[in-house]
């Protein structure tokens, strides 16, 4: 039964050996540095179509199947963590001991053999003067120092100390390190993050995440109302401040409210309740439809942000997915300072029919200023449905004046029946005809601006392939309230190890492990005294201590002996 033992031991030593070694758990900080830099370079748990549109097919599924979208979930990552943590738990297991055992070593004794390699030492040689006086003089000045005192014989040893304790710096070093890990491991083992967004007045208790490649779903033991969203913005219309009052409601009893903002959350339960973002909440809004059907009748819809208007009698759909009431750009050419502008607010719609490529169109409501000059109203255009495809459309006319798209309407239609054998005089006849139309003798006093415009919109309009032009004509703001509810269990462990960590670094840098041996011999008629001294670590200042207190002692020595030294 011994020698099974015997054996089992002798198989284990080896493998404990190496699994405590310093080798080995450098190698895995250094792999897991690297993959935690791949996880900050890498943003974690984004939208798989983000990721394919940036990385592409084939670098797409090679980052997928090694797991870098979620990479601290993987189990590559979560075994160098666990193998990090029994390297260092073995490594502390094989030490602590034999450091507790030195930091409480009671050896005082020193071998002359020791003495002699030591850099720091003086040796005297004294008549007639009595032991005890020597050790008592000396001692007076290591009245700081731990001194502890030992008779061999016709020898006495005294040993002073100072920062004996020095091995603790590498005991919290690594304990520090193993309980930042146990905090990490207990973070994505039983900790969460997730969003959730609350339109103003309603309420929610489900977030949502990205694990892996797949949305999951979780329902918070309560819910959160959104009382109010409240926003400030700076005059160029960029935001400012957003803050949001919630309640917390805990099995139907409203148990907390108060005011969040970003970088001050609220904490309920164990979660903590971020202002992360905001957004459209279902913004009531009404378009004005502008037909193209040579009638020049305007319609209007009324809908809603996140719902899907049809116009019955064309057989259109606009299907609603945003709303900003500004829109801040800047407005600078290459080269020049920026020069942001609030281009005022803007729907986003796709528009459907049959018959037509679906396209993403975001309408402004205001006409476009450049420089004091009205420019007529724009919208953006996207065939591939992104957002990032977006691209300038001027229509030209100024669409909050309905004066102007009469007025284009008139000038179509007199410019059908004139003489286009002379485009330039056409174009002014046919104007002035439309002018006329539209506001008789009293003509407006920017009409020249108005020309224009009307100009540069008889080039496009007609030549859309829609039934209408729709634009942003009214709208009743609501907004949501976006949210990042986080559960973080091991974030109080991960302080504890850092303040460790701190301590155990100071420890390691400030405190060395200084000792000090006076060996006095009596032979005959004849003391023999040796101060040497010894430190683990700051050489230069250790050399400046032992000076200080070599001086001190020599006189001392020197002084009872009254300077007839052998």
């Amino acid at each position: 039964m011994m020698r099974a033992m015997s054996n089992t031991t002798d198989y284990l030593k080896p493998i404990l050996l190496r699994l405590g070694s310093m080798s080995l758990a450098i190698s895995l900080l250094t792999v897991l540095a690297l993959a935690s830099v791949i996880g900050t370079v890498l943003l974690q748990n984004q939208d798989q179509a983000d990721y394919l549109q940036q990385f592409g097919p084939i670098w797409y599924w090679v980052f997928r199947s090694l797991g870098l979208f979620d990479m601290y979930h993987t189990w590559w990552f979560l075994s160098l963590l666990g193998f990090l943590m029994l390297s260092l738990s073995v490594c502390l297991w094989r030490n602590v001991p034999r450091f507790m055992k030195e930091m409480r070593s009671s050896k005082i004794t020193i071998s002359d053999s020791a003495m002699k390699h030591m850099k720091h030492s003086r040796h005297w040689k004294l008549k007639d003067q009595s032991v005890e006086s020597v050790l008592l003089a000396v001692k007076g000045n290591l009245k700081e120092w731990r001194i502890r005192e030992e008779q061999r014989g016709d020898v006495s040893y005294i040993r002073a100390d100072k920062g004996q304790y020095h091995k603790w710096g590498y005991i919290c070093v690594h304990s520090a390190m193993l309980v930042i890990l146990i905090g990490g491991w207990m973070s994505v083992q039983f900790g969460f993050r997730g969003n959730m967004s609350v339109p103003e007045g309603a309420k929610e208790s489900e977030i949502t995440f990205l694990k892996g490649t797949s949305t999951e779903y979780m329902k918070m033991p309560f819910e959160v109302r959104c009382n109010e969203f409240s926003i400030d913005f700076y005059p160029n219309g960029m935001p400012k401040e957003f803050k949001s009052n919630l309640t917390i409601i805990d099995n139907g009893k409203e148990v907390l409210t108060s005011d969040i903002i970003v970088n001050e959350p609220l904490y309920y339960k164990g979660v903590r309740i971020y202002q992360a973002s905001f957004g459209d909440g279902g913004s009531d809004i009404r378009l004005k439809l502008l037909k193209l059907d040579g009638s020049g009748d305007v319609d209007f819809a009324e809908t809603k942000i996140y719902t899907t208007f049809k116009d019955e009698a064309t057989g259109i759909t606009l299907e609603m997915s945003d709303f900003r009431p500004y829109n801040v750009e800047n407005m600078a050419q290459i080269g020049e300072p920026k020069d942001f502008q609030d281009l005022g607010p803007s729907v986003d719609f796709i528009m459907r029919g049959a018959g037509l490529k679906a396209v993403k169109i975001r309408s402004f409501m205001n006409a476009f200023e450049l420089n004091g000059e009205n420019r007529g109203n724009f919208m953006q255009v996207s065939f591939s449905g992104n957002t990032q495809d977006f691209e300038s459309m001027a229509l030209g006319l100024d669409m909050s004046n309905p004066k102007e798209w009469e007025l284009l309407q008139r000038f179509i239609v007199r410019l059908a029946g004139a003489d286009l054998s002379n485009k330039k005089k056409a174009n002014m006849q046919a104007f002035k005809a439309a002018l006329n139309d539209v506001f008789g003798d009293q003509r407006p006093d920017n009409f020249q601006a108005m020309a224009m415009r009307v100009l540069q919109a008889v080039q496009v309009i007609p030549r859309l392939p829609w039934p209408y032009i729709p634009v942003l004509d009214d709208y009743d703001q609501k907004y949501y309230t976006g949210l990042q509810l986080a559960k973080d269990p091991g974030m109080n462990v991960v302080w504890i190890g850092s303040a460790l960590l701190v301590i155990g670094l100071c420890i390691m840098l400030y405190m060395s492990h200084r000792k000090l041996w006076l060996v006095v011999r009596r032979q005959g008629g004849v003391v023999s005294i040796s101060f040497v001294g010894l430190s683990n670590r700051n050489p230069l200042n250790f050399k400046h201590e032992f000076n200080e207190i070599l001086s001190k002692v020599d006189d001392d020595v020197q002084a009872l002996n009254k300077g007839d030294t052998v």
